[in-house]
């Protein structure tokens, strides 16, 4: 052998015996299928050959991290070919993996994933540093130099794991104001990307059945939810277990790549939703070669209804958090209202209880929770308040709604989107929902904050360039809560969110304490 292939071991039938599940699956789709493409979108495509080819390479250039004992290693990179690549090297490695959001990266975050390393590659993001490994152009040409030319019988195998060892790491922060860690296993993982598969599958031979299906060769995948949540990572990593195309796509690009796209699956939430009607042609027609989900967030009628008008017939609805996986699903035109998010999946069990952890009748509104496959074993951190959301063997995931008489569960948003204030309650979310409502509002949150007279007050935050009848839009409030205090509106540049797709209340009040506390805001609806 050459001193390139020196390094290489023969690719034996031992190789399996490693747990080093999606990066097997990966293997496997390469041996049998390697021509189709594993990531594609509208400038290039690689196929799974190259895909594993890549994988085995990059695990040799890193083979030194395995004597190094780390715990966890995250990947920082904007390139979602590369990142994969290099997440999927780790895992042939046998180590944890984590994915860190492109951009800045809060200190709060970090301490709380405790990464051993971060590795860095592409423009933006985390600085170079203690426990960062950099690596750029110059170190990706040489450790992926003629990558396209080798042979398949010698490629880096898996290192040999066990199952219940730690495969993947994430931050979770839906389900309150503090982000929290999740780890799980490489049996963890496999068990959930059977679970997607399965529901998959189910939801599209549905589809065939009930004759909307047009579908014609193998779908590609579209996820707006990044892979820094275990929610984007598994929906991901079901697609390469499956052997289908990931696209990716910037938000410049968006619209001309889901119209160019063949048959094609769009998993986004509500928010990212409205920013891909804004960039598709006013007049569009609806598509039916794509097939969206839904998901960190209530879909409304109308959002709904311009999408079946202006997008695709084919849209789904989908609950579920990152702590518990899939919970329940349902095609969005047989929903009786726009909170149904259809019955709790098989291996789930649902159930709705009062604040003394009793169960209500059908019908009676209280807090959900969550327990069954799917569901994690807790948080892998030392916050007490953590605790709160794992109790006797349920997930409590912080969402009100109530199961209907025919078994069906209905979301009525978040516990701590519920307010009371001058002895009424009144519910974030919907007041969001009425203030959405004004076209000319491009996206809100809304928070309580003292101001600096000592006064509790409702805020907020718009993002609109364009002016708008704010005593019309009062009036919408009072006719839904005519109790409802004045609310002050601040325009801003954008909304912060969780990973999840939710309002990040937190970072509101946190950004526009000052502001308030001076009293430089204007208007009020």
């Amino acid at each position: 052998m050459s001193e390139r292939h020196g390094w290489r071991r023969v690719f034996r039938q031992a190789a399996w015996e490693g747990e080093t599940m999606l990066d097997r699956f990966v293997a496997y789709n390469a041996r049998m299928t390697g021509d189709e493409v594993a990531f594609g979108s509208l400038s290039r495509k690689r196929s799974y050959a190259l895909l594993e080819a890549t994988v085995s390479r990059l695990a040799h250039a890193l083979e030194g991290l395995r004597s190094l004992n780390l715990c966890r290693v995250a990947v920082q990179c904007p390139d979602t070919w590369r990142h994969w690549a290099l997440t999927l090297a780790l895992g042939r490695l046998g180590l944890v993996s984590a994915s860190l959001s492109n951009g800045d990266v809060s200190e709060e975050e970090l301490a709380t994933l405790r990464p051993d390393l971060i590795i860095l590659h592409g423009p933006g993001g985390l600085l170079p540093g203690e426990g960062r490994l950099a690596l750029g152009e110059d170190w990706f040409s040489r450790a992926l130099a003629n990558v396209e030319d080798d042979d398949a019988s010698c490629y880096y195998p898996p290192v040999p794991v066990e199952r219940s060892a730690p495969c993947r790491a994430a931050l979770a922060s839906g389900t309150g104001r503090e982000p929290h860690l999740l780890e799980l296993s490489f049996g963890e993982v496999e068990e959930q990307l059977h679970r997607i598969i399965y529901h998959d599958m189910v939801e599209y031979f549905t589809r065939m059945g009930r004759g909307q299906s047009r579908m014609v060769g193998k779908p590609q995948l579209l996820c707006t939810v990044g892979p820094q949540s275990l929610s984007g990572f598994l929906m991901m990593g079901a697609a390469l277990a499956g052997g289908t195309t990931l696209r990716s796509s910037d938000a410049q690009n968006i619209g001309t790549e889901v119209m160019q796209a063949p048959a094609l699956m769009i998993v986004m939430t509500p928010v990212h939703l409205r920013h891909l009607l804004r960039a598709l042609p006013p007049q569009g027609r609806p598509m039916s070669h794509i097939y969206l989900s839904i998901v960190g967030g209530r879909l409304s009628d109308s959002l709904l209804k311009e999408t079946t008008e202006r997008f695709t017939p084919h849209v789904q609805v989908v609950y579920g958090t990152d702590e518990s996986g899939l919970v329940a699903a349902m095609p969005a035109d047989q929903r009786r209202s726009e909170d149904d998010v259809g019955a709790p999946l098989p291996w789930v069990d649902v159930e709705i209880v009062d604040a003394g952890g009793n169960r209500v009748p059908a019908g009676e509104v209280g807090e959900i929770r969550i327990r069954g496959g799917g569901v994690v074993r807790g948080y892998v951190d030392d916050n007490p308040a953590a605790e709160q959301r794992f109790r006797d063997g349920w997930f409590y995931p912080g969402d009100r709604g109530f199961m209907s008489a025919r078994g069906g569960l209905h979301l009525r948003g978040r516990m701590d989107a519920l307010v009371n204030a001058g002895g009424a309650k009144f519910d974030l979310e919907v007041v969001e929902d009425i203030l959405r409502s004004e076209t000319r509002i491009r996206d809100v949150g809304v928070f309580m904050m003292t101001d600096g007279q000592g006064q509790e007050r409702f805020y907020a935050a718009i993002v609109s360039h364009e002016s708008f009848d704010e005593q019309a839009l009062s009036a919408r409030l009072r006719k839904r809560y005519p109790a409802l205090p004045p609310v002050v509106m601040i325009w801003v540049p954008e909304i912060p969110r969780t990973q999840e797709g939710h309002v990040d209340r937190r970072r509101l009040e946190a950004t526009l304490k000052d502001y308030i506390q001076r009293g430089l805001h204007r208007g009020q609806a």
